[in-house]
């Protein structure tokens, strides 16, 4: 079995996960000075995918957790984990695409990203399109009012 180690790590004022409203969060990924040369071209891009280690959940629970609610909303019919984004996930792993504010020597600043400050970061990715968009996507409705207030 493979072990992962952090690049870097996730520096945020936001300390817990129920707050919502990630839009307009800044949070700065202070790396590694082992990989700081990882980051050359980066600022070239717009937008990056952030792979981290949800770290502070709770060890995945399949009684409670393999289907739920999405986001804990009662009044949505429960889902399987791999329907959803929960962070309850049999491997605690996080992806999300968030706005490159800036890169410096050190890290970069992003914009959007849903970790908390201390949140082990797992690796970076330029946000590409032609890997990442797909065209004709079709949604459950439920998702537009789960989503209602994260970002």
């Amino acid at each position: 079995m493979a072990v992962f180690e952090p690049v870097g790590q996730v520096r945020s004022d936001r300390r817990q996960m129920s707050e919502g409203h990630w839009a307009k969060v800044e949070s700065r990924i202070e790396f590694d000075p082992r990989y700081t040369g990882g980051l050359a071209g980066l600022g070239e891009f717009s937008h990056v995918v952030v792979v981290f280690h949800l770290d502070r959940i709770p060890a995945f629970d399949p009684a409670k957790q393999l289907a739920r609610n999405p986001r804990g909303m009662e009044d949505l019919a429960p889902v399987g984990v791999f329907a959803q984004r929960t962070k309850f996930r049999p491997n605690p792993i996080g992806v999300t695409a968030v706005e490159l504010v800036s890169v410096d020597a050190d890290g970069i600043v992003v914009r959007g990203l849903d970790a908390l400050d201390g949140t082990p970061v797992l690796d970076i990715k330029p946000y590409i399109p032609a890997f990442e968009r797909k065209d004709g996507v079709r949604l459950p409705s439920w998702v537009d009012r789960m989503m209602d207030g994260y970002f």
